[in-house]
């Protein structure tokens, strides 16, 4: 009986240790292969394995720390003896040895697992800090270099909070244990312990108290830092020179617990722990505070004490952190179009969201598609500035719709999703803007089948022998030999891989933009891609790559996606052609020192910007996340007394003169801001960016005289205002927004219109159902008032109505007639769908 059931547990566990391990190797055989079609798989590969090791050494190390403590436990249990019932008897029966000892191995085993959870990302930080990055700038407090601060004390501080972890939860079970048979107890408030139960535990208190002093060691730098929040002058006179204090009190606590092990002092040993807690309490809590709230009653923060240290430099470093440093930052007006008419030629009315919702309501894209992406269209190098609205024009590229696979009924088969009409879409659309909506016509040049892109989450096989397999061969996996095949089917699930009819083929895994860029950059954080229509009609979908730290010197931090961050710049450009596969990744215009220091560490994956295809470079957008991080650092230096708040809230993105001169329209990306003023808010500044040829350009143009704030545009249940941009136009501010005729979006509701569009240009204001009849009708008279609030339509209304009566007052009939005309315009707007 005990020999087959022993047997079936070893067979159980065989079969446990095949299926992981099987699992496992089949894993590692579709990574390999998968890294074989893309650029420098060897660095994808050797990155995974670095993981792998790092992960697997804090595991061991845990789960040997979890374990020889525990075993100490164990040696000083003699026997343990559990109460059994036979019958009407009860006896008492001693656990076996061996018992004894797998419950303490596994109690390691598990110590050490929940003490290394969560540590996945630490090899990272471990790689960074073997070749930290060197900015050549030095912070005023410590002087060390900035690149210390995001490339070394992040892996310092990691290790010094694992190890106070490691040492406290040790301390505290071990101390429970000792309890919990008798080697440890309290008597008056002091811990009487036996010899090998006090030995054991002042050791583990020597280690706590060691973390501690490391801690300390490390807080300067963690305040200058940001670490422990905004920092000021009380943070710097408190810490800083209670630190030192904190790390000698922490030292002879250390050797006060191990005078207690070896001699049992124990007046020593609480007399040193009390100094060392009231000295983290009042070092690290209540001075700051203290310091802080001491002088709270005196006027002004000058008197205080506590206005920010080191004001340029923070200005400096902030700008630095997020990309608005002086380098790229120009203090004028961004180029000016040649005319109204010229600028409102380019400006477009339309946004993404909205032509996604016009070109996903028609069969345009096909009856499987969907819309992937959506990006305004840069002219191509040399095409000259427009003199008719032909610019504003709109890229579409389709995705497969895999959502409405659950609905179908009965299911497609898995030909048709993984090998047929669903496997690939076709070719993507431009959408051009009309005075009636948008017209969509085929791009010229473009592939006639898209593999790869946001949303193509299905994997898909493709026969070599065709077409398409010729064209996807670099970036696909053969599907050869058994071993592959079936570890292939192993990890996507699909058993038809492993069929013989497959042999061959290839296979496109993995073909979502931002998961392909992740995985091979996985130091950097992707935003959405953007399709990018290179020289001979490649279509690339580009998206830049962040580096960030929480840490940087005085610089304050800035929120991004709910959490705060210290440093944050766009130094990566990925890049993914629809059609191939192709999969590049380069150094983005005015890269950081930060990105510089992963790029050596993963080289050679990311190359110069000098090898982008053809036509690429004049159409790169400027970084959406960076542009935003920017505007937010300005927002903040830039400001008065009240603050700015920015209008739109939302970057908008257009097209505009090269800042060069050269007779081509740019990409550019914008932000306006306006002040906070309760009583009368104004316009106060334009923030606008590009990508040149020597790099990221920013332009901040706040007028020299008073602009007035561009009026507001409301919508009601049918109707919704577009994006307010905005542009300088002959020193003045050109502000154009439309209004949509756009019902709640509901199953069956028409797709947006374009109703009508409002123009202001200085103190002029005009209204008309297309950019140019705006024009004319400001141009010409002013016209129904741009201000569609109800106030801003009641003032006018009152205006209108107290003229026209002093007109007929005058006997001006014919002035009373004109005034009379404005009146009914306004009323019938004001009710007008």
């Amino acid at each position: 009986m005990a020999r087959r059931r022993w047997s079936v547990v070893a067979a159980a566990a065989v079969l446990v240790v095949l299926l992981v391990g099987g699992r496992w190797l089949a894993l590692e055989t579709a990574e390999r292969a998968w890294a074989a079609g893309v650029p420098a798989g060897s660095v994808y590969l050797d990155a995974r394995a670095l993981a792998r090791v790092v992960r697997l050494a804090i595991l061991l190390l845990a789960v040997a720390w979890g374990t020889i403590h525990v075993y100490f436990v164990y040696r000083v249990i003699g026997s343990v003896q559990m109460p059994r019932r036979l019958g009407n008897l009860e006896i008492v029966e001693a656990v076996p040895q061996r018992v004894l000892l797998a419950v303490t191995l596994a109690s390691g085993l598990l110590f050490g697992i929940g003490l290394s959870w969560g540590t996945g990302d630490w090899w990272r930080q471990a790689a960074l800090a073997t070749a930290p990055p060197q900015f050549g700038i030095s912070d005023p407090v410590l002087g060390k270099d900035l690149g210390y601060y995001v490339g070394e004390l992040p892996w310092a501080q990691t290790r010094q909070s694992f190890a106070l972890l490691a040492a406290a939860t040790a301390t505290v079970v071990v101390a429970l244990l000792y309890m919990g048979i008798g080697s440890l107890r309290f008597s008056r408030g002091r811990p009487v312990a036996s010899q090998h139960a006090r030995g054991h535990l002042g050791v583990l208190l020597a280690c706590v108290a060691m973390a501690l002093a490391w801690g300390a060691w490390l807080d300067p730098a963690e305040v200058v830092a940001g670490l422990h929040g905004v920092v000021d002058r009380a943070l710097l006179n408190v810490r800083l020179p209670g630190a030192p204090v904190v790390a000698v009190l922490a030292v002879a606590a250390a050797l006060a617990s191990l005078a207690w092990g070896w001699r049992d002092r124990t007046g020593f040993l609480g007399g040193t722990w009390g100094a060392l807690l009231l000295a983290l309490v009042g070092v690290y809590g209540l001075l700051p505070a203290i310091a802080r709230g001491a002088a709270g009653g005196r006027r002004t923060r000058a008197d205080r004490g506590l206005d920010p240290p080191y004001p340029a430099q923070r200005a400096q470093f902030e700008r630095l952190a997020f990309g608005a440093d002086g380098g790229s930052l120009e203090r004028r007006a961004p180029p000016e179009f040649a005319g109204v008419d010229q600028a409102l030629g380019a400006l477009p009315q339309w946004d993404a969201g909205r032509v996604a919702m016009v070109v996903g309501r028609t069969s345009q894209l096909g009856p499987r598609a969907t819309v992937a992406g959506v990006a305004l269209a840069a002219s191509p190098d040399g095409a000259p500035l427009p003199t008719v609205p032909a610019r504003r024009r709109w890229i579409v590229a389709p995705a497969p719709d895999d959502s409405s696979l659950l609905l179908l009924q009965p299911q497609p088969a898995w030909d048709d999703v993984h090998r047929g009409a669903w496997a690939h879409t076709g070719p993507p659309l431009a959408a051009q803007e009309t005075d009636t909506g948008l017209a969509l016509e085929p791009l010229v040049e473009a592939p006639a089948e898209t593999w790869f892109g946001p949303g193509f989450g299905q994997f898909v096989i493709a026969d070599t022998a065709g077409r398409e397999g010729r064209v996807l061969r670099a970036a696909g996996i053969p599907l050869e030999g058994r071993w592959r095949r079936l570890a292939l089917a192993w990890v996507l699930q699909s058993p038809e891989l492993a069929r013989a009819g497959t042999r061959g083929w290839l296979l496109l895994w993995r073909r979502d933009v931002t998961e392909r860029l992740s995985r091979l950059a996985p130091f950097a954080e992707f935003d959405r891609p953007a399709p990018v229509l290179a020289r001979g009609g490649a279509l690339w979908w580009l998206a830049y790559g962040y580096v960030e730290s929480d840490a940087f010197p005085l610089a304050r931090p800035i929120t991004w996606q709910d959490r705060p961050v210290g440093f944050r710049r766009a130094g990566l450009l990925g890049g993914v052609n629809a059609a191939t596969g192709e999969t590049r990744l380069w150094f983005a215009p005015g890269t950081d020192s930060l990105t510089s220091a992963w790029a050596r560490l993963f080289a050679p994956l990311v190359q110069p910007l000098d090898s982008l295809p053809a036509g690429l470079r004049a159409q790169l957008p400027y970084p959406r996340g960076a542009f935003r991080l920017a505007a937010a650092a300005l927002e903040r230096l830039e400001g008065d007394s009240l603050g700015w708040a920015p209008r739109p809230s939302d970057p908008f993105d257009l097209v505009a003169p090269d800042p060069d001169g050269g007779a081509h329209l740019t990409r550019w990306t914008a932000q306006g801001f306006e002040s906070n003023a309760t009583t009368e808010k104004r316009f106060e500044a334009l923030l606008a960016g590009t990508v040149t040829p020597l790099g990221r350009r920013l332009y901040l143009w706040r007028p020299m005289r008073r602009e007035p704030r561009p009026p507001d545009v409301l919508g009601a249940a049918d109707t919704k205002p577009g994006v307010l941009r905005l542009w300088p136009a002959g020193g003045e501010l050109l502000a154009t927004q439309a209004q949509f005729a756009q019902a709640i979006d509901t199953d069956g509701a028409p797709p947006p219109r374009l109703l009508r569009v409002y123009l202001s240009l200085g103190n002029r204001r005009g209204v008309g159902p297309t950019p140019l009849a705006a024009l004319r009708n400001m141009l010409s008279t002013p016209g129904a008032p741009a201000d569609t609030t109800l106030r801003g339509r009641w003032r006018e209304a009152q205006r209108l109505a107290a003229a026209a009566d002093a007109a007929l007052a005058a006997g001006d009939l014919e002035r009373f007639a004109a005034l009379y005309r404005r009146l009914s315009e306004l009323l019938k707007l004001a009710h007008s769908p």
